[in-house]
């Protein structure tokens, strides 16, 4: 087996037979302090890969996780994936992509849009902005900002990704990353200009409810943008029946107007 660190991803090739962590921890160590939001592991190259063999993934998962950060494996063959799908753990949690840029930008993407930048007005508490995606996202920005400007709040904005319970937790879904991160910008141009603090984050989870749930602490004011009506999941309506049982602040639940959303 033959380790290589290149740029910002470890590269794997030869027959993967034991369990070779060991010789992949230094190098993950160093791709982590490089690009501490994960890191990418190009598979192409393995031949052969054993139960011994495949563990080293469930070792590699549980080291970058417990930094804080992403795995995502990629070029995976056929081969190796079935392995793989022994291992319980591994199944279920190891994200994978269909190729290195795939799994680089689903690392990178969100980077440079989730660096938090203050504005210049002084904040007296926070405002809790959540975006769908939806066409009621341009009302909830404004009227996010028309509350944090008579407030004087700072602004926390997240996007919440929903991953497929059949998916584990990390994988990329570039499509929606990509409306996420073009949302997110909206909000930081838009809420810049008028002076007012912004944090964005971009949160993988299975129920949007509960990200803002866990988000809503210390925030005095909650602005939801709703999903799309999408009668076959009962959304927006399962949606608000949870927020309401749940967000404790000042609760704004924005959509479009109906004409846009038939």
């Amino acid at each position: 087996m033959v380790v290589e660190s290149i740029n910002d991803i470890i590269k794997l090739s030869g027959d993967l037979v034991t369990n070779q962590w060991e010789a992949i921890r230094t190098a993950a160590g160093l791709l982590l302090k490089r690009h501490p939001r994960g890191v990418v592991v190009d598979c192409s190259g393995i031949r052969k890969v054993s139960e011994e063999g495949a563990q080293t993934f469930y070792d590699m998962m549980v080291y970058i996780e417990s930094k804080k950060a992403r795995i995502i494996v990629a070029n995976v063959p056929a081969h190796v994936k079935e392995a793989l799908s022994d291992v319980p753990d591994v199944r279920s949690r190891l994200a994978m992509a269909g190729s290195v840029a795939d799994a680089r930008k689903s690392l990178d993407l969100l980077d440079e849009i989730t660096k938090p930048r203050k504005g210049e007005q002084r904040s007296t508490g926070k405002l809790l902005l959540c975006l769908s995606g939806s066409l009621a996202d341009s009302y909830a920005i404004s009227l996010a900002a028309a509350i944090a400007e008579r407030r004087h709040l700072s602004v926390a904005a997240t996007f919440p990704i929903a991953v497929p319970r059949a998916l584990p937790a990390n994988t990329p879904m570039p499509e929606e990353e990509q409306i996420a991160t073009q949302s997110l910008t909206r909000v930081r141009e838009f809420l810049s200009q008028k002076g007012i603090e912004v944090e964005l984050s971009v949160d993988r989870t299975r129920s949007i409810a509960s990200v803002i749930e866990s988000m809503q602490e210390g925030a005095m004011v909650c602005v939801i943008s709703l999903p799309a009506p999408d009668p076959a999941k009962g959304e927006p309506a399962n949606l608000i029946n949870a927020l309401l049982g749940i967000v404790k602040p000042e609760i704004v639940l924005v959509r479009g107007p109906l004409r846009q959303m038939g």
